[in-house]
């Protein structure tokens, strides 16, 4: 059993232009969200941290490391499978039919339709499939770990993989949700509220 910090990557030019970004779009972080990722350390400072894991993308490693300097923690393993939603042909884009693909497919999955997948992408059961996958990975270290990577890749597969129903809200850019890991389940111990 395992108990995992996730972190949501701090703003990043993705979020002010409202860009789709799986692959094709790998943004850098605002100042702003250096900030948020500075902020986040101060308040993980007393958390007795044991792991530091990233997705591969841009401003999720980028958050890492300011977390990693001020938390005096190396990035154990950078991971793949906690990238962001695979989006697939919507990946690079931001106009409004894209997004409103994106919306769609969400809203399918929350109705109970897993199959559903973006065009070219992943469905439901793909991506739940791949973050249990990097969970595993995670808590096969040991101790207590921070993963930082993306909210809308974990708030879609929340249902999936703990069984609990959709938060209602996004993780913010720079918070966290606790999990606990064990090789029968995972669990959701918090989810932060609306800011």
């Amino acid at each position: 059993m395992a108990d995992i910090l996730w972190a949501r990557h701090g703003e990043n030019v993705a979020n002010l232009t409202r860009t789709l970004s799986y692959r094709v779009f790998d943004g850098d972080l605002t100042d702003t969200g250096r900030r948020q990722a500075t902020e986040l350390a101060e308040r993980l400072a007393s958390a007795r941290l044991t792991g530091l894991f990233c997705s591969p993308l841009r401003r999720a490693r980028q958050t890492a490391e300011v977390l990693g300097r001020r938390l005096r923690l190396r990035i154990t393993a950078e991971l793949d499978d906690l990238r962001e939603l695979n989006v697939g042909a919507l990946d690079g884009r931001n106009d409004p039919e894209a997004w409103d693909i994106y919306r769609r497919v969400l809203e399918a999955w929350r109705a109970g339709q897993p199959e559903v997948a973006f065009p070219e992408g992943e469905n439901l059961d793909q991506l739940v499939t791949r973050l249990r996958r990097a969970l595993a990975g995670v808590a096969g270290y040991g101790g207590r770990a921070l993963v930082v990577a993306h909210g809308a890749s974990l708030r879609a597969a929340l249902p999936g993989l703990t069984g609990v129903p959709d938060p209602g809200h996004d993780l913010p850019t720079g918070g966290f949700a606790t999990l606990r890991f064990d090789p029968e389940a995972v669990h959701l111990l918090d989810w932060p509220r609306r800011s």
